[in-house]
């Protein structure tokens, strides 16, 4: 009685020892996801074509927009912040007075805590005149996880309810509150990501009160957008 209890112990510790091993084995041999390819890149914004060829999408879905009406287009009538050009919207985005919503939407790109989102924009404003001050706002948002596909109204956001940067949330008209009328560099930075993700940024033009017969929005230019990954050396 006594060898065969022996001889079960030895076995089962012989089992043991084996699904032991067998686990290091395994544990060993998992590797850690790859790391991210360097995401960064910059968008000079030369022009409507030249962004559109490099993946970026342009939307209007303003109140009242019709065939008529603008979204972002090619910039003029003052320097760029660098490179050849800018892009530009105003008031021509929305008929009448109602909600100007209207979007440039980014390439897909990987992202990751920590990499950051900066930009140059400035309103065509002259706040020395505030009689003929309509202010301007402009959101920089992010789609972390469901696309960049986002429905013809006004206020839909889509997937990009991540807001990054919001310039003059309040719509004043009054400096140093108001929209910089002189090129002004803001910067968002990604966070809350349990792993990296695809996803998409965004720049809204979004006006309450805007358009040809609003109390508010008159114009924004946006220059020199990169995006920086956290890895980058």
């Amino acid at each position: 009685m006594k060898k065969f209890t022996l001889a079960r112990f030895v076995a089962i510790l012989f089992i043991s020892i084996s699904v032991l091993q067998s686990c290091k084995k395994t544990k060993d041999t998992v590797q850690a996801p790859a790391p991210v390819p360097d995401q960064t890149y910059t968008q000079e914004f030369d022009n409507i074509a030249s962004a559109t060829s490099a993946g970026w999408k342009f939307l209007n879905l303003s109140e009242t927009h019709t065939t008529g009406t603008v979204g972002f287009v090619n910039g003029a009538g003052f320097p760029a912040y660098s490179g050849a050009g800018f892009i530009f919207a105003g008031y021509q985005a929305n008929n009448g007075d109602g909600l100007i919503s209207v979007w440039a939407i980014s390439p897909k790109v990987t992202m990751q805590n920590g990499d950051k989102i900066t930009f140059y924009t400035l309103s065509v404003n002259d706040y020395t005149d505030p009689a003929n001050v309509y202010p301007d706002r402009l959101q920089l948002r992010a789609s972390l996880y469901k696309g960049d596909a986002i429905k013809d109204d006004p206020t839909d956001v889509g997937g990009f309810t991540v807001n990054l940067v919001d310039v003059n949330p309040t719509l004043s008209g009054t400096p140093p509150q108001a929209y910089p009328n002189t090129w002004t560099k803001f910067e968002g930075t990604i966070s809350g990501l349990s792993k990296p993700v695809d996803g998409y940024f965004a720049f809204r033009y979004f006006v309450a009160d805007g358009g040809t017969n609003g109390a508010n929005s008159n114009g924004i230019a946006i220059d020199k957008v990169t995006y920086t990954s956290v890895n980058h050396q």
